[in-house]
C-alpha cells in the first residue's frame, strides 16, 4: 500500500505539532523562545533528512490540554492523525484507513510524513543537556562595591526633632533688622520716658500703620496687675527700637538711699528692745521701793515694749510705701520706667488684642501668637493660638517653658509628629501606655511591648486584671497573655465576675465556648464563688442562643446546692425561664413558705 498527501484544507485533524524547519539545534531553541514555549512543556524530535546523518528539522510535538499556540511564526503547524501520525497542515493521507487499520500499520511511535523527505519514525527525544556546552570558567576578581545609603521602598514613618529654643525664638522676634523703620513720627526715647504726648504719637502711628507699629510696639509688662497695678509703671528697654524689645522685671532705682537704710533702723531697734529684754531677767524686784504684785509691774513693761515693736514696723512699712510710690525717674541701668494713664493703657491693650485677632483671622498664627506673648503677655492664649493653627511644635514649646505644663506640652509634641520628645515627656510623667502607643507608631514592637508590660504589672499590681487583659489583647496583640491573665483575676477573686464575662468574650466558636464554660465550672468554681459563677451565667445565656441549654443547666445545679441555706437563690432562675410566666409566681411561693 502506498501513502500519499494531498492538498485539503477542510480536514478535521488537530493540531498536534509544530515543525521547525533548520539543522541547527542553535535555531530551534531560538524558535522555541519566539513562540513562547518552556522547554519542560513541548517533547522534541530531531526529523532526518533524505541524506544520511543529515537533519531536515525539528517536530516539537505538543500537549492538546494545556498547551494553547496561535502564531509560530515562519514555522508551520502540523496536524495529528489517531494520535500516530503528524503531517503538514491542510493536507490529508491517501487511501483513506480505518482506525483499526492506523494502529495496525503505526505501532508504538510517532511518525511524521512530509512531501521532500517521506516518511521518517520518531524515535529519540532531543537531550538538551547533551546538546548545550557549559560555558568556559573565567578566573575573575571580584571587587566589593563601596557601601552605599540604603534608600528603602517603602516609608512607614518619618519623624524630626525640635529645637525649643530656636522656634521660641522665631515666635518672639518674627521680624529682621532689615524691618526696623529708619524715621518715626514720635520721638522713642520720649515714650520710653513716660512722655504722654509722644504716646498719643505712637497711638495715631499705631491706628494708621497696625503691623508697622508692630515692629517697635510697647510690652504690657506691668509692675502689678493685668491693668497695669502700682500706677500702671512699665519697664521697656532702650534697645526696643524696630523689634519691641524691653527690659522688664528690673529694679527701680527711686529713692534708692532711703530704702536702703529701712532694713538696718528695723534691726537696731529689735537688738534694743532683746538687750532691755536681757536686763530684765537680771533684775531684783524685792529690793526695789516699788510696792504692789511685781507681776502686774512685768506685765506693763512687756506692753511697752510691745508697743515700741509694734511702732518700727509700721514706721518701716511706711518707709517702703513711700518709695512704691515715689514719682519715676530714669534709672541708670539699661531699663527705663514710664507712666501710662490708665485710659491709654486700654487703649494700647485694646488695640493688641485687636491686631492680634486679625492675624488669627488671616491664619497668620504665629504673629499672632507673637502679639500675645510678647505684648499682651498672655502665654496661655498664644499657645492655644498655636494649636488652632495646627502649629503643635509651637505651642509644645511655650507650654514647656513658660507655663511648666508637660502633660499638655507632650500632647502638642504628639499631634506635631514630634515623637522624640513626646516620648521623653510622657517617659518622665510616668504614662507608659502612651510611651508604648508611641513606639508601636514607630515601628518599634520591642520597645513598646516593654512599656505595656509595665503598665500591666501596675495594673495587675491594683487588681485590675480586666484592664491588664485589654493591653494584652489590644495593644501587645497577645490573646493567650490575656485570656491567663483573666483567669488569675477569677481566682482572686479581683472583680472576678467582670474577669470571666470578658475572658469568655474572647472566645468566639460557640462550640469552643461551650467547652470552656464547662471546663471552668468543673474545675475552678466552688461553693465560695459559685454565686460569682451563676451570674456570669446569665450574661452568657443571654447572649448564646446555642448555649441556654447548658447554662441552664449550670444554674439549676447552683441554685440547687444553695437553695437550703439560701431560699433567695431561688429568684435567679427567672432570668433562665424568661418565657415561663409561672416561674415568677412559683419564686415567689416559694420564698413566702420558707419564710
Amino acid at each position: 500500500m502506498e501513502l500519499k498527501l494531498r492538498i485539503n484544507s477542510k480536514n478535521t485533524f488537530p493540531k498536534g505539532g509544530i515543525f521547525i524547519k533548520s539543522a541547527l539545534p542553535k535555531v530551534w531553541l531560538q524558535e522555541i523562545q519566539n513562540i513562547g514555549l518552556a522547554l519542560h512543556s513541548v517533547k522534541a524530535f530531531p526529523v532526518p533528512g533524505v541524506n544520511a546523518n543529515e537533519l531536515f528539522g525539528c517536530l516539537l510535538v505538543l500537549d492538546q490540554r494545556s498547551t494553547k499556540i496561535y502564531t509560530v511564526g515562519k514555522n508551520n503547524f502540523c496536524q495529528l492523525i489517531e494520535n500516530k501520525l503528524f503531517i503538514p497542515e491542510n493536507t490529508i493521507v491517501t487511501p483513506q484507513l480505518t482506525k483499526e487499520e492506523w494502529h495496525n500499520l503505526f505501532l508504538e511511535n510517532y511518525h511524521f510524513m512530509h512531501p521532500e523527505i517521506g516518511l521518517v519514525e520518531l524515535k529519540e527525544e532531543v537531550s538538551w543537556i547533551n546538546l548545550l556546552e557549559a560555558p568556559a570558567l573565567r578566573n575573575i576578581d571580584i571587587i566589593e562595591p563601596s557601601k552605599t545609603i540604603h534608600i528603602p521602598q517603602f516609608i512607614s514613618s518619618m519623624r524630626y526633632e525640635a529645637d525649643t529654643e530656636k522656634i521660641l525664638e522665631a515666635i518672639e522676634n518674627p521680624f529682621s533688622e532689615e524691618d526696623a523703620i529708619k524715621e518715626l513720627p514720635f520721638d522713642l526715647q520720649e515714650l520710653m520716658n513716660g512722655n504722654q504726648k509722644e504716646m498719643d504719637k505712637f497711638l495715631e502711628f499705631f491706628d494708621k500703620n497696625p503691623e508697622l507699629a508692630l515692629k517697635m510696639a510697647i510690652p504690657l509688662d506691668t509692675l502689678g496687675t493685668a491693668r497695669g497695678g502700682n500706677d500702671g509703671r512699665f519697664s521697656f528697654g532702650e534697645n526696643n527700637y524696630g523689634g519691641g524689645s524691653f527690659a522688664g522685671r528690673q529694679t527701680n532705682t527711686l529713692n534708692r538711699s532711703g530704702s536702703d537704710s529701712q532694713p538696718f533702723v528695723v534691726a537696731f531697734k529689735i537688738i534694743f528692745v532683746l538687750v532691755i529684754l536681757f536686763n530684765l531677767k537680771r533684775c531684783d524686784f524685792s529690793r526695789t521701793n516699788i510696792s504692789g504684785d511685781s507681776s502686774l509691774i512685768l506685765v506693763v513693761i512687756v506692753f511697752a515694749i510691745g508697743l515700741i515693736i509694734a511702732l518700727a514696723l509700721i514706721n518701716s512699712s511706711s518707709s517702703r510705701s513711700s518709695v512704691s510710690y515715689s514719682q519715676p525717674q530714669r534709672s541708670s541701668g539699661s531699663g527705663s520706667s514710664a507712666l501710662i494713664d490708665s485710659e491709654r493703657f486700654a487703649s494700647i491693650q485694646s488695640r493688641y488684642e485687636k491686631l492680634a485677632q486679625e492675624f488669627e483671622d488671616r491664619k497668620d498664627y504665629t504673629k499672632a501668637a507673637h502679639i500675645y506673648m510678647k505684648l499682651l503677655k498672655n502665654r496661655y492664649k498664644a499657645a492655644e493660638v498655636l494649636e488652632k493653627g495646627e502649629l503643635y511644635s509651637e505651642a509644645a514649646a511655650i507650654h514647656l517653658k513658660y507655663l511648666n505644663n508637660k502633660p499638655k506640652a507632650a500632647e502638642c509634641y504628639e499631634k506635631g509628629h514630634v515623637y522624640k520628645q513626646a516620648i521623653e515627656l510622657y517617659r518622665e510623667l510616668n504614662q507608659h501606655e502612651k510611651v508604648g502607643d508611641l513606639y508601636t507608631i514607630l515601628k518599634d514592637k520591642p520597645e513598646a511591648d516593654k512599656y505595656y508590660g509595665r503598665v500591666i504589672e501596675e495594673y495587675k499590681g491594683n487588681g485590675q486584671y480586666v484592664k491588664a487583659s485589654f493591653i494584652y489583647k489590644d495593644k501587645i496583640k497577645n490573646i493567650d497573655e490575656a485570656q491567663e491573665v483573666l483567669l488569675t483575676g477569677w481566682k482572686n477573686k479581683k472583680d472576678a465576675a467582670n474577669c470571666l464575662n470578658n475572658y469568655f468574650a474572647n472566645i468566639k466558636p460557640t462550640k469552643k465556648l461551650s467547652g470552656a464554660i464547662t471546663s471552668i465550672y468543673n474545675a475552678e468554681v466552688t461553693n465560695e464563688n459559685s454565686e460569682l459563677f451563676l451570674q456570669v451565667m446569665k450574661q452568657e445565656f443571654k447572649k448564646h442562643q446555642d448555649l441556654e441549654e447548658l447554662t441552664k443547666n449550670i444554674a439549676y445545679e447552683i441554685v440547687a446546692d444553695k437553695i437550703s441555706t439560701k431560699p433567695e437563690i431561688a429568684s435567679e432562675l427567672i432570668s433562665f425561664n424568661p418565657k415561663n410566666k409561672s416561674m415568677i409566681k412559683d419564686v415567689m411561693k416559694y420564698k413566702l413558705k420558707k419564710k
